[in-house]
């Protein structure tokens, strides 16, 4: 049974290839089905609160748990536990000079082994391990705290360190052996100390592209009064565009071009708007999942054919530098955010990126799921200013017709089409326009807060055995029914005060007692109420 989660909890979370959504609650690990929204596995033997896991790829059945013991306030214990989830055994432990892990990944990408985990041990050191044996394959320290590291999508020999300071550019990264350079070491300034968010003199042409897009990366270190990466929430290579990175604030998202060291899209929160959490970026379609501080999921896609351009009254620029400009899709519906409510993480499903699970500190699992529908409108037609959404122009490698129904939400790419279609294609194609919106298909509530009453129902006997079944309830502002298989059976809003304690009367029902809070006069309300689990 979940329940209200500890802060070390936040961010420990992970949606896997195989369906199953894994995430910490306090020292626990459970494992939820992602299709019913129900616990299938706990897996305990951490002494502390877990604070990272990691799912497998695909076909592989464990995963890796990051567990943080503290002592004293001073000294830490840093250890990654691999657990086989069918079994609810673990495989292995790891432990590397009584540290704790700042970030850990599998490596994916690579046929050496398929138990190669990469971890980052503070303050400085990167570490190759091999999760079904514990053994340290190699080790490289750096001269910069790291805080966390992307792998290149695209090529599996370069990966990024975001540190305190900057960003630390490795480019022979290696299974094999641990990199034999440094990295290439790179400062970026803060987004408010960048051009763009000052007004600018006229320029004409090339210049005043230029001046329109951020320059924030540099070899030079900063002066004292640009703030760097302090604030830097996130850092991830964009598994749909190659040489293409963001880094996450909490008031805006920056696309930079590797290729140029220039930032070449902003997608910025208005002065109104609630900050980010976490960004997701998508492998099947150029958008990104991001997490707000209201708990909302929004979807933003890339808008197509974007270009910085100059003014009528100016020159054309023979080379425009390409803006990337992210519009909002679909956003569901926010939480109501308490002292002790708030939003702790967001996953994706890894396999069609067509739905998001958000974990909620008081141990609500929400998942959010994408559909499409047809606008109604042809696209010949079509005179709205924002650049529209399409349908696929195929399935399965199979031309859709112009008749033809509308395809299933399988996935993301089978949802929206990919960027904007030339003239050709649209002469030569029967594209529909999509809206995209978030639907709730999944919510697994949590226990309420302690203190609460909990009461089992009466024995099994001979004479009940028939119509027997293991009921738990548990009450506090309402009454929780868990059957024997850990899932919600019902809820019910009994009392609006604090519910005091539950008796069973018989195998069908019970009596619950509340007091509610004393009034100026110091006076009471004292409630006892029937419940019968057959008709509520």
């Amino acid at each position: 049974l979940t329940g209200a989660l500890s802060a070390p909890n936040r961010g420990a979370a992970d949606w896997g290839w195989q369906g199953l959504i894994a995430y910490g609650c306090h020292s626990l690990v459970l494992i939820v089905d992602a299709n019913s929204a129900q616990t299938l596995q706990v897996l305990e033997r951490h002494k502390a609160s877990v604070v990272k896991v990691r799912c497998t790829c695909v076909g592989y059945l464990y995963f890796p748990l990051k567990v943080l013991v503290l002592k004293l306030q001073s000294l830490t214990l840093g250890k990654i536990i691999v657990w086989d989830v069918a079994t609810g055994a673990a495989r292995c432990e790891i432990q590397e000079h009584s540290k704790p892990i700042q970030d850990m990944q599998w490596l994916w990408n690579q046929d050496a082994s398929r138990d190669l985990l990469l971890a980052v041990h503070p303050p400085n050191y990167i570490v190759l391990w091999n999760a079904d044996t514990g053994t340290k394959l190699w080790k490289k320290s750096y001269a910069e705290n790291i805080l966390s590291f992307s792998f290149d999508p695209f090529d599996p020999s370069h990966l990024a360190l975001l540190t305190s300071e900057g960003i630390v550019f490795i480019s022979d990264f290696s299974p094999s052996k641990a990199p034999a350079s440094s990295g290439k070491k790179v400062y970026i300034s803060s987004p408010h100390s960048s051009p763009s968010h000052n007004k600018l003199a006229a320029a004409t042409g090339a210049k005043k592209a230029l001046d329109k897009v951020k320059i924030l990366i540099s070899n030079e270190k900063p002066s004292a009064e640009s703030v760097t990466l302090n604030d830097c929430l996130q850092l991830s290579y964009l598994p749909s565009k190659r040489n293409y990175m963001l880094l996450l604030y909490p008031r805006e998202i920056l696309i930079l071009d590797l290729e140029v060291n220039q930032t070449v899209g902003v997608i910025a929160i208005e002065r109104t708007g609630v900050p980010f959490i976490q960004v997701i970026p998508c492998f099947q379609r150029d958008g990104m999942f991001c997490l707000h501080e209201n708990g909302c999921i929004t979807l933003r896609v890339r808008r197509s054919n974007c270009s910085i351009t100059a003014t009528p009254n100016e020159e054309p620029d023979p080379e425009p530098l390409q803006e990337l400009v992210y519009d909002l899709r679909s956003q569901c519906d926010a939480i109501r955010v308490t002292k002790t409510v708030r939003p702790f993480s967001m996953v994706c499903c890894p396999v069609n990126e067509n739905a998001a699970a958000l974990i909620v500190s008081d141990g609500r699992v929400m998942i959010w799921e994408l559909k499409s529908s047809i606008s109604g409108r042809n696209v010949r037609n079509s005179s709205s200013s924002a650049s529209p959404l399409y349908s696929p122009g195929s399935f399965c490698g199979i031309p859709v017709g112009g008749f033809q129904n509308k395809l299933p939400d399988l996935s993301l790419d089978n949802m929206i089409g990919q960027g904007a279609s030339t003239g050709e294609e649209l002469r030569n194609s029967f594209l529909q326009e999509v809206h995209l919106k978030f639907l709730l298909t999944g919510l697994l509530s949590g226990l309420p807060l302690p203190p609460f009453a909990i009461r089992m129902c009466p024995p099994l006997t001979t004479k009940n055995i028939k119509q027997y079944e293991p009921i738990l309830a548990v009450a506090r502002n309402v009454i929780c029914v868990f059957i024997h298989f850990s899932a919600l059976c019902d809820l019910f809003a009994v009392f609006p005060s604090d519910h005091r304690g539950i008796e069973w009367i018989s195998l069908t029902g019970f009596i619950s007692f509340a007091t509610s809070t004393p009034n100026n006069l110091g006076l009471v309300r004292n409630e006892l109420q029937l419940v019968d689990l057959p008709t509520g």
